[in-house]
């Protein structure tokens, strides 16, 4: 079985079975979300200092930070569901 990876930036890859959607950042909810992990220390940040453009939610709980452009995400395989993320985090 072939391992699919979606290229998120900077010569950072991330495998598609671990990531099925991506968060804009702008939302209050993804920022809280964000705060929350980074004092857990469950963040993974790919911007390389650049401004963040998406949030990716992992199936661990961690999240990653990227500066690729969602658009490009997309065509990569991931997918924007925000509604469908806020029912999962309440199911948790």
């Amino acid at each position: 079985m072939a391992i699919k990876l979606a290229q998120v930036g900077f010569g950072s890859f991330l495998s598609l079975e671990h990531a099925r959607r991506v968060l804009t950042p702008q939302s209050a909810r993804v920022q809280k979300l964000v705060r929350e992990q980074k004092a857990n220390g469950a963040v993974i940040d790919l911007t390389n200092g650049r401004r963040t453009t998406a949030v990716i939610p992992l199936d661990n709980g961690q999240f990653v930070l990227v500066a690729a452009q969602p658009k490009k995400l997309r065509a990569e395989g991931l997918l924007i569901d925000l509604a469908d993320f806020r029912r999962s985090l309440s199911a948790r």
